[in-house]
């Protein structure tokens, strides 16, 4: 779009290339002009890009706009300040996230991206603040244990094992009363996969942390999730789940 807005038709072929480089290119840039073109032709195909996929207000832009241009180029602290200031914001007043046309349904996504921004930038106690949030107004029961399990992988990596633990029994519940259908072939998909991955996961950091009770008893409920998995989902989790039975008998 810049390149088009400078108006050289000179640059046309090398527009052109762009426009060939995958599926998405070409459709995304198929109204550029084609050789020949006037200047004004390259121009006005530019102006309708900038107003159709970007505009000319910058405080239009959502503020992950500006905070992975920050990220990307070095300067971590600005984008952590600011990725600060609106999960901030958003504690201080929920109802942020409201639907506009729905007022009574929440739009949680951008709680979603500031826990993997914040965890992009290795900063995992922002992660939990927005991931505990974000787990806690899920509705759903998948989206609820979706959002647990990956709550659980945080504390777990971020040394707060008890924590860890307690979300995955919080998962669990979600498997055993999910209150909706939402989770009913959650034993067929990776969903049950990622959930039995993880209390092996955590199991071993308990083993490793040398806590033999919690151990055994996370292996026993890892063990459940794993029996209920089918197919795919369980050959993928297999071979973790061995290697941490190995660990636990150590441990004993």
């Amino acid at each position: 779009m810049l390149v088009g807005l400078a108006g050289d038709t000179g640059d046309l072929p090398l527009l052109l290339e762009v426009r060939k480089t995958d599926f998405d290119t070409a459709c995304g840039l198929s109204e550029i002009p084609e050789p020949g073109a006037s200047a004004d032709e390259l121009q006005q195909w530019a102006r309708e890009l900038d107003e159709s996929m970007f505009g000319t207000n910058p405080s239009d832009e959502p503020v992950s706009t500006w905070t992975d241009l920050a990220r990307d180029q070095g300067m971590t602290d600005l984008a952590r300040v600011t990725l600060i200031r609106e999960l901030d914001s958003i504690f201080m007043d929920q109802s942020r996230l409201r639907r506009p046309k729905v007022p009574r349904s929440l739009a949680t996504d951008p709680l979603d991206w500031l826990a993997r921004d914040f965890e992009e930038l290795g900063d995992l106690p922002q992660a939990l603040r927005a991931q505990r949030l974000y787990a806690a107004l899920q509705e759903t029961a998948w989206d609820r244990a979706s959002a647990g399990y990956t709550l659980a992988r945080l504390e777990r990596e971020a040394g707060r094992l008890p924590q860890a633990a307690d979300s995955l029994a919080a998962v669990r519940d979600a498997l055993a009363t999910p209150g909706d259908d939402s989770l009913l072939h959650w034993q067929r998909v990776n969903l049950g996969r990622f959930i039995a991955e993880e209390h092996y996961r955590l199991t071993l950091a308990l083993a490793d942390a040398g806590r033999p009770e919690e151990t055994r008893a996370l292996l026993a409920a890892a063990d459940a999730v794993f029996g209920e998995l089918s197919g795919n989902a369980a050959n993928g989790v297999r071979e973790l789940a061995e290697r941490t039975a190995a660990r636990v008998r150590e441990v004993n």
